[in-house]
C-alpha cells in the first residue's frame, strides 16, 4: 500500500486522531510499510557519464528519529564499461525526506554516505574510488523520488480541507501531518 493510498484510507477516522496542534492530524506510516515503499524503487540503475553501470541494490532501511531522518544500507554493483570489470559492495546512508507539492512526490534530501566498501577492488583502485564513490553516490540519490502522491489522493484532502504538513521521522515511522488547507491540492 502506497502512504498516500494508507493515508487516504484513514481519513475517515482522522477525526478521532489526537491533534499535534489546534486543527492539525496525522497519520504515521509503520516501518514496514516505509520498507516496502523504499522496496519499490529498487534496484536503482544509473549510468555515469557512459563509464560505469551502478546498480543499488536490497536496501534495508532503518528509522533515525532524533535526526529526523532515514538510513539505508544498500548492496551495490558496479560494472565499468572500457575494461569490462564487475566490483559488488556495499553502502550506508541517511537522507532526510521533504514532500514537493509542485511534483507530488517525497523525494530525499540531504543525502550523506557514511560508508562504501568494495572489498574485491584491486589497492591500486580502492583510494580513489573510496573517495569518489560517496560524492558519486550522494549527487545520484539526492533528490531522487522515493513516492509520488496521486492527484486524486491530494484533491481529496483538498476537499476535506486538508493539506500536507510537515513530513517527520519518528520511532514508529514517518509521521504525515495534515494540516488546515485552503480545500485545493
Amino acid at each position: 500500500m502506497s502512504l498516500w493510498g494508507a493515508v487516504g484510507l484513514a481519513l475517515p477516522a482522522l477525526s478521532a486522531c489526537a491533534a499535534t496542534r489546534p486543527g492539525t492530524r496525522s497519520y504515521t506510516l509503520p516501518q514496514a510499510e516505509l520498507q516496502s515503499l523504499i522496496d519499490r524503487r529498487f534496484p536503482y540503475r544509473r549510468s555515469l557519464s557512459g563509464l560505469l553501470d551502478i546498480a543499488l541494490l536490497h536496501p534495508r532501511m532503518r528509522l533515525l528519529p532524533q535526526e529526523n531522518r532515514l538510513g539505508t544500507q544498500l548492496d551495490i554493483a558496479v560494472a565499468e564499461r572500457v575494461m569490462g570489470t564487475h566490483y559488488d559492495g556495499s553502502m550506508d546512508l541517511d537522507y532526510g525526506i521533504r514532500f514537493e507539492p509542485q511534483d507530488r512526490t517525497i523525494r530525499l534530501v540531504g543525502v550523506r554516505v557514511h560508508r562504501v566498501e568494495f572489498p574485491g577492488v584491486p589497492p591500486a583502485y580502492s583510494q580513489a574510488l573510496a573517495q569518489a564513490a560517496p560524492r558519486a553516490a550522494e549527487q545520484l540519490l539526492e533528490g531522487a523520488v522515493l513516492h509520488e502522491v496521486k492527484a486524486d489522493q491530494l484533491a481529496l484532502l483538498g476537499g476535506l480541507g486538508l493539506a500536507v504538513g510537515e513530513v517527520r521521522v519518528t520511532p514508529q515511522g514517518l509521521r504525515v501531518e495534515l494540516v488546515p488547507g485552503l480545500g485545493k491540492p
